[in-house]
């Protein structure tokens, strides 16, 4: 036998090193945005609460269906609900982000007690629907509360907390306190941004929060799902 088989491996798999390599340069590149937007973000954010003092109540009904639409649209959560902490200060902008979060939850807990018809398949299409069915499989109470603030798979556990037959009781319980939970962060990044005008720090809360959220929560499903 020779040397070079008695010596023991060593090194990182090239597969192995080139997605840690893939997954540094994409971190890095979320977390230069905020720095690159910043200027911009604390604009439109400006904007925003201008044009809030005059209808205040239009501007958080918008905020609500976006919130509630990300069930079927591409929304960018993070974003909403900071701009409006930012818009509203901190305690009628939780208010704001929890209806939102709410109204999404139910949307997508409906989705999936329908799933089976083509409602379901309509709104969501084929590959989502299977996507939902098998995370169905490894869905239950901790999955729907850690999810919360984790972007795709917020909306996935939903649907598929409706698929698995989840009691719709115990559903609202679960979705209604964990997102007080995200409607708090939110909220409170949102308002101290804007507080002290920084647009780094919404930025930072709007896109960083949830990267770290989605690469935590998928590592944790794994886990359990394994």
């Amino acid at each position: 036998m020779s040397n070079d088989q008695l010596a023991p491996r060593s090194g990182v798999a090239p597969g192995t090193r080139w997605r840690w390599l893939a997954l540094f340069f994409f971190g890095a590149a979320v977390l230069a945005g905020p720095v690159y937007f910043a200027a911009e973000i604390e604009r439109i954010a400006n904007v925003a609460v201008e044009f809030a003092r005059t209808s205040p109540l239009l501007v958080a009904g918008a905020i609500v269906v976006a919130l509630a639409l990300d069930i079927f649209l591409p929304v960018p959560n993070g974003v909403t609900n900071t701009l409006a902490g930012a818009i509203f200060g901190f305690a009628f902008g939780s208010v704001v982000i929890w209806i939102g979060l709410m109204a999404a939850s139910l949307l997508g807990y409906t989705v999936g007690v329908l799933a089976a018809r083509p409602l379901a398949l309509k709104l969501l299409g084929e590959q989502e629907l299977i996507r939902a069915h098998r995370f169905a499989s490894g869905t239950g109470p901790l999955v729907l509360i850690f999810s919360r603030p984790v972007p795709v798979f917020a909306e996935l556990a939903t649907i598929a907390s409706g698929m698995a037959g989840m009691r719709l009781g115990q559903f609202v319980i679960i979705t209604g306190l964990a997102n007080i939970s995200v409607a708090i962060v939110f909220s409170a990044i949102g308002s101290a941004a804007f507080a002290d005008q920084s647009g780094l720090l919404a930025m930072t809360g709007s896109v960083v929060l949830p990267l770290i959220a989605w690469l935590v929560f998928r590592r944790w499903h794994t886990r359990q799902s394994s």
